[in-house]
This record gives structure tokens, sequence and C-alpha cells, in this order.
């Protein structure tokens, strides 16, 4: 393969990977409780109301990390909660056992998620929403978290 080969093949997947990806806003409009919503590696899960081990916090980063790829930021209140709460809450919404592991914090609606790499999440009513960060396996099957 010749070098402009290889520069028309790495523009074409390029162009491929642009026209897949999505980086428009979403607004849920209707968000009812056990609703649920990705943003890359992270899963928003409408939970009802707020834990009573709620704490508020002052970081809006909803997933741990430095990189552009943990930049979920919420512009709305923020809270840390007992693993136990938050697992409870999820399973009462959604049916759906989730392992402390991939707990992360939440958040209150009105409010509006951003990312660098991803279209804005924005939740114009009245909610409560569980962070849960997506898993995988890796190469001996065992499980993950995703990396963004």
């Amino acid at each position: 393969m010749t070098e402009i080969e290889l520069t028309e093949l790495l523009t074409e997947t390029a162009t491929e990977h642009e026209a897949i990806r999505n980086d428009a806003p979403h607004t849920h409009a209707t968000w009812a409780v056990g609703d649920v919503a990705h943003q890359g590696d992270v899963i928003f899960v409408h939970i009802g109301e707020l834990p009573r081990s709620a704490k508020p916090r002052t970081d809006r980063q909803l997933a741990d990390g430095n990189t552009q790829g943990s930049r979920h930021i919420c512009d709305s209140e923020v809270f840390d909660c007992l693993d136990t709460d938050v697992i409870q809450a999820i399973k009462k919404a959604t049916g759906v056992v989730v392992n402390d592991r991939y707990l992360g914090p939440v958040f209150r609606g009105p409010a509006t998620v951003t990312h660098p790499e991803h279209g804005d999440h924005v939740f114009p009513g009245e909610c409560v929403n569980a962070v849960v960060i997506q898993r995988a396996l890796d190469m001996e099957e065992r499980e993950i978290r995703v990396a963004d």
C-alpha cells in the first residue's frame, strides 16, 4: 500500500467515524423513574427520590479521573450517598442490581451534564439520577470499569 493509499484509507475511516458520532445535545423531555440514558461510559438512571444518606458535594464531575474522557460535569446539585441506598434505589426503579464498584454520585435535576466528546444531556424537569459507570470484560473475562 502506498503512502497516498494509506492516507486516503485513514481519511475515509475518520470520516466514517465522524458520521456515526452524535454530539448533538439530548434533551430528556420525558424522563420517568426507571428510565436510563448513556453519555459515553456513564449511565444515568432516574431513581425518583434522593436517598436519605445524600450528602452534598462540591465536585460536580460524575466520573473519577483527570482525563478528558472522565469530564462528565453536572451543572446542578451533586450528592454522595451510601452505596447500599443507591443500589436499593436502582433496583426499585429498574429491577436491576448494580455492583457497588460501578456506582458514581447522584444528581438532581433540572440539570445539564456536559462532556467534551459527547453531546450534552439535558434533564429539564425535577428528577433524581444515579450515575453508573459502564462495565466491560478484561482478557480473563473479569468485570472492569470502562474508561471513556
